[in-house]
């Protein structure tokens, strides 16, 4: 194939900390060495507004007006505020494209996360190239007018019901100008077809891929009867991280020397409720919390854990799962979403929404027979491996990109 210009849109990029949106854009970059790439992104850093990195352009739109980087540590913070960056990046982005960028110069244009891309103006951005977005969750799309109805009760309700009602329109617009959709799974799929009404033809489902390599570590000797249970969440509310405390005690009466590690960040309101039950249930010695961990810290925890869990309110994928499959932890998550599409009964459990009682019951199981544990974590081991490789998504990624210059 000849070598392609591809203008790519992310707001995750380096030195932004990397979750699966943003391993997604890096992979990207790396695998299209073969083409020349440009990248808009925020400018994070206060770095260089242009700056090479092999194939690679990647041009830093200010956002001067907004703080992404802690002062004294220099590392762009997460954002987790209701003032949504990823939006204001995206209205940002519109004027760039608009009055710097030659988009007669490119062969495509792939923007990596809905919301990136969110307000600009495909109508006329189609008239000079292919234009793909990707859509990572359902969250929005999913949201209901009806406030009883909204899946994800969060501490901060009245203001995302708000929000994800408005923004909804704006995706919706979004998803039925650009030229070809990239769901990250069929659930989501089902839920742009719904809440767009596009065909399924315009769209093209690609499941995540993780750096399966990096994750497939050797398991502690003891890693089955270590009775280490593991969550990794961040957005720990929307994650399930309660439900799980709230299991813990029923886990105790049967395996008192059980230990619970939780990592992930989340509201001062919501870190309150976990803590305040910690503390009147007496649970301090068995648990530790940590708000965040750079992902290569995190090998040491799936070396040792005899169980991985994360019950979701709501999740598309959950590249966490992932993660532990490789690690060959077994894993339990909600049935919600699309994580079915991940946790097959020959790796794993699938529990109900919300359902501490469900939890402490199954992680019980795993607790009690180390050899089913195993075997879990074997296949979890092979399924990962086997398919949720970040080459199978780059190829097929690529597929998607070589189908629209036909």
């Amino acid at each position: 194939m000849e070598t392609l210009d591809i203008l790519l849109l992310a707001f995750e990029f380096p030195p932004y900390p990397l979750a699966g949106t943003g391993l997604y854009a890096l992979n990207l970059v790396k695998s299209l060495k073969k083409h020349n790439v440009t990248v808009l992104t925020p400018n994070h850093s206060g770095k260089d507004s242009s700056e090479q990195i092999e194939n690679a352009t990647i041009k830093r739109i200010s956002l001067s007006s907004f703080t992404l980087i802690n002062k004294f540590s220099g590392q762009a913070k997460v954002n987790r505020s209701f003032i949504d960056k990823k939006t204001l990046f995206s209205l940002k982005a519109k004027r760039y494209i608009r009055e710097q960028v030659a988009l007669g110069e490119y062969d495509l244009f792939h923007s990596l996360n809905e919301r990136d891309g969110a307000f600009l103006d495909y109508a006329m951005m189609n008239k000079n190239l292919p234009t793909i977005v990707s859509v990572n969750d359902y969250y929005i799309l999913g949201s209901s007018l009806n406030p009883l109805a909204f899946e994800f009760k969060s501490t901060d309700l009245p203001l995302r019901y708000v929000h994800h009602n408005i923004m909804k329109q704006v995706y919706k617009k979004e998803l039925r100008a650009c030229t070809r959709i990239i769901p990250n799974c069929n659930f989501v799929s089902k839920i742009i077809q719904k809440a767009c009404a596009v065909s399924q033809e315009k769209i093209t489902v690609i499941h995540r891929g993780i750096d399966t390599k990096k994750f497939d570590i050797l398991p502690e000797k003891n890693k089955y009867t270590s009775k280490k249970v593991l969550f990794i969440g961040p957005n720990a509310e929307r994650k399930g991280a309660l439900f799980l405390v709230q299991a813990v005690p029923a886990i105790l009466k049967e395996h008192p020397e059980s230990h619970f590690t939780l990592i992930g960040s989340c509201s001062a309101i919501y870190r309150r409720k976990l803590f305040s039950f910690i503390e009147k249930h007496n649970l301090s010695s068995s648990m530790t919390y940590i708000e965040h961990l750079p992902q290569d810290q995190l090998l040491k925890y799936y070396r040792e854990a005899n169980i991985f869990v994360m019950p979701s309110i709501m999740e598309a994928m959950g590249q966490v799962y992932l993660e532990a499959m490789s690690s060959r932890t077994p894993v339990i998550g909600a049935d919600v979403g699309g994580v079915g599409e991940i946790i097959t009964p020959d790796v794993g459990y699938l529990v109900p929404p919300r359902s501490p009682e469900v939890i402490a019951e199954t992680i019980n199981l795993l607790l009690s027979d180390p050899l089913l544990a195993e075997r879990l974590g074997k296949r979890g081991n092979e399924r990962a491996l086997g398919y949720f490789s970040i080459e199978r998504q780059m190829k097929e990624t690529m597929d998607v990109y070589k189908s629209l210059l036909r």
